[in-house]
């Protein structure tokens, strides 16, 4: 388990708006967690998700961008989120 001085300011973001909308700690949220084995996001959550990512760092996704394996695991979220606001 990663302490939050572990994770960098982007990890420990996404991670929050993760618990927040799922309404559970964060620390029961890993890096490495599946978003629909571990987290159980549905189709709605993974909208909800986008949109909370799209405005907290401001940049729009594309029909296109919204492949299956950005919404893998919460690394992958972490990756997608740095290249489309380019941190």
């Amino acid at each position: 388990m990663l302490t939050e001085q572990d994770q960098s300011p982007l990890e420990r973001t996404v991670i929050e708006l993760l618990a927040n909308l799922l309404k559970r700690p964060p620390e029961e949220i890993e890096p490495d967690h599946s978003l629909l084995n571990d987290l159980y996001l549905d189709s709605l959550h993974v909208l909800e998700l986008l949109t909370l990512l799209e405005q907290r760092f401001g940049f729009e996704t594309d029909a296109e961008d919204l492949q299956p394996h950005v919404f893998r695991t919460v690394n992958s979220v972490i990756a997608f989120v740095r290249e489309r606001a380019q941190l």
